[in-house]
């Protein structure tokens, strides 16, 4: 079974933070199935580079390159207006016009916010692991 899946920017970072690329590959062995888009390659690139990450020596080409390999891309339009913290309203574009069963984050703001879909699970990512 795929879990067409949402990974929100904080997660990704975390990852690459504490270099578990395997982490991420052997939840796409066990059916998972990591949606991308425009905007939220945007946002992880903006985000690896902000100054807080600079200690970090990522090498921001290589972690887009494995981000957008690992991950299918959806064509989404802004359409979601209803999270309280609107810079992530992309991320519920992603998850509803790419049809993804999870949409995993961090931010509060992004798990409280709710979604009319109900076959799209909003979930932290201790949750998310926990279910698969």
């Amino acid at each position: 079974m795929d879990y067409r899946t949402v990974l929100d920017t904080n997660n990704w970072v975390s990852y690459f933070i504490i270099e578990k690329y395997d982490e991420i590959v052997a939840m796409t062995e066990k059916g998972v199935v990591f949606l991308h888009s425009k905007p939220s390659v945007a946002e992880l690139r903006e985000v690896l580079t902000r100054q807080k990450f600079q200690k970090y020596n990522f090498n921001v080409e290589k972690l887009l390159y494995f981000y957008t390999q690992i991950s299918e891309f959806v064509k989404t339009t802004p359409q979601f207006t209803d999270c309280p913290d609107p810079k992530d309203n992309f991320l519920f574009d992603l998850a509803i016009q790419g049809k993804a069963d999870f949409l995993v984050s961090g931010d509060k703001k992004v798990l409280e916010t709710p979604l009319k879909s109900e076959s799209i699970k909003v979930r932290s990512l201790t949750a998310f692991k926990a279910e698969l």
